[in-house]
């Protein structure tokens, strides 16, 4: 069975993209920008990323079996959802969100998938989603294309 990976990047609100992963190889990536023309792509899913990179690959939208995410549930026992309490030690009311409240991005971002998924006619019930820590991907990123000798 092919395993096809549709990564969508992009923090809520700014510079959404897509990449298509077929059995581990990047096929089609592309940023929203560049397809709407509109600098930064400000409030958008990347919608027509997406699309385009399914459309280069010559894939169908059902054939999708993975979709990874660039926000990923962070534990109350964490350091990094602990950081940012102490982060504001100064207004003990956003300290205290933070801690309580922390995977609100998260929670946002898992809501508009679901429309998103649809739009895209990708079946939501029928793909694996891969929650990937926003962090980690800058590294990974980083890591990935840097030149090895």
């Amino acid at each position: 069975m092919t395993n096809v990976t549709l990564g969508l990047a992009g923090a809520i609100g700014h510079d959404p993209a897509a990449a298509l992963i077929v059995d581990g190889k990047l096929v089609a990536a592309i940023e929203e920008e560049r397809l709407i023309r509109r600098k930064h792509a400000s409030n958008e899913m990347p919608l027509q990323a997406a699309r385009r990179c399914l459309q280069m690959a010559g894939i169908h939208p059902s054939a999708v079996t993975h979709v990874a995410i660039p926000y990923a549930p962070v534990s109350l026992f964490s350091r990094a959802r602990w950081h940012y309490a102490w982060r504001n030690w100064y207004a003990p009311d956003r300290s205290i969100d933070g801690l309580l409240n922390g995977n609100r991005r998260y929670r946002r971002y898992r809501k508009q998938l679901q429309t998103f998924l649809l739009k895209l006619n990708v079946p939501p019930d029928r793909v694996q989603l891969v929650p990937v820590e926003h962090q980690l991907a800058h590294a990974s990123s980083a890591y990935h294309l840097a030149e090895t000798k």
